[in-house]
């Protein structure tokens, strides 16, 4: 198994976007919230289930809402649209699904 790297996560999360909207420092905060967010709920916990079936582990509408409301909080360098927000969020799935 590969081991997880940063910064080719935010390159392919960086290609999900338009070209214009690619701002590497701005999807670096998006892959903090994703992790964020997997830590409240839960995901990154010793004993979390990697097989669990249950809709929060895949949870794209939830993700998307804690990053998007997060980020109105606290703007990123760029104001991503929902849209954008998911794209991201399943380039960086997509990853880490290529690790394992």
């Amino acid at each position: 198994m590969q081991e997880y790297d940063d910064n080719k996560a935010v390159k392919l999360m960086c290609a999900a976007l338009e070209p214009s909207r690619r701002n590497e420092d701005a999807v670096f905060e998006v892959l903090d919230l994703i992790f964020d967010y997997y830590e409240e709920n839960g995901y990154l916990d010793l004993d979390f289930d990697e097989d669990d079936d249950s809709d929060d582990a895949t949870d794209l509408d939830g993700m998307v809402a804690f990053i998007s409301k997060t980020l109105a909080k606290n703007p990123a360098a760029v104001r991503f649209s929902d849209d954008e927000i998911a794209a991201m969020v399943k380039a960086e799935t997509a990853y880490e699904e290529s690790l394992q």
